[in-house]
């Protein structure tokens, strides 16, 4: 139940998500394209910090929206660990239930190991005392929900996804960093196929789903790497004998590549399993399910 959104947007779009005047001390010397430039990222005990939004609506009007923040630790091939904090917004979707209310309260995710630790948000009040984080198994820790399906940390991934470039033009700065930004559209069917971490991600993709189109935008700095990934696609829900367009767009920022990054599970002590938690967990109704 950690992260709704999962049924919203990611999970949804899953099966349908010239350098700056004084570069940073972690930047690496310039690579020759971003999916090399990448590779040279993935190295133990480095990261990246990233900010992460998305959003939800349907028949211009919005259901929800999903902010998240932290930083992503790599391992020696592709994102071992997470530690991100987010805030939900359902923009009245769900009434006054009081079980929901907590959502919009912060909510810390630290995933490794398979494994996720949750603190805050709707959970605050389930815990038993002197305890303040859940485990939860499952997760990926290379999940943001703004980037809608797409893996930016996946070379195979990176490597498609410009495969299907249209144009590309200046992108001014993001973060301090001049940028070139790249445009295109790729299928989930084009994403199934570029990858085996992608491909396990939408391992759910149902065939009428594999058409959705998902439209992206990659601002690329000078050093080859992405300062920042937004991303659009449209969808039917479709319920008995109803159905309605749903929009969903994301944007995710990224900075502070290459800097040291450890991330560590929190102390046995203060975590609760399922079987801990006091009362049961409040149910949160799908907006739409296409996914993983």
């Amino acid at each position: 139940m950690r992260r709704i959104i999962a049924t919203v947007a990611t999970a949804g779009t899953a099966a349908l998500l010239a350098p700056a005047i004084a570069a940073p001390a972690y930047a690496q010397a310039p690579a020759a394209n971003p999916v090399s430039a990448l590779a040279k990222q993935i190295k133990p005990m480095r990261g990246v910090h990233v900010t992460s939004a998305a959003k939800v609506s349907a028949e211009g009007m919005s259901l929800f929206k999903f902010r998240s923040e932290g930083d992503l630790q790599f391992g020696r091939s592709g994102v071992a660990a997470s530690d991100l904090t987010s805030k939900s917004d359902f923009d009245g979707l769900f009434g006054g239930d009081d079980d929901l209310a907590g959502m919009k309260n912060p909510l810390r995710t630290i995933n490794i190991n398979g494994t996720s630790y949750l603190s805050g948000g709707v959970y605050d009040d389930m815990l038993p005392a002197g305890k303040s984080w859940l485990r939860m198994p499952g997760g990926n820790p290379a999940s943001l929900d703004g980037t809608l399906g797409i893996n930016p940390f996946d070379t195979g991934t990176l490597k498609a996804v410009l495969a299907t470039a249209k144009g590309k033009s200046n992108g001014g700065t993001v973060d301090g960093i001049r940028t070139t930004v790249y445009r295109g559209s790729i299928t989930l069917r084009q994403l199934y196929a570029s990858s085996p971490a992608t491909k396990k991600q939408l391992k759910n993709l149902k065939p009428a789903d594999a058409k959705t189109t998902i439209n992206w935008k990659l601002w690329i700095g000078a050093d080859q790497l992405i300062r920042r990934l937004t991303t659009s696609t449209t969808t039917t829900f479709k319920y008995k004998k109803t159905s309605m367009d749903m929009s969903m767009t994301g944007d995710t920022k990224f900075s502070k590549w290459g800097q040291k990054t450890s991330i560590t599970a929190p102390p046995a002590r203060d975590v609760a399993s399922m079987a801990d938690i006091v009362g049961e967990l409040p149910e949160v109704p799908d907006v739409i399910n296409l996914g993983d």
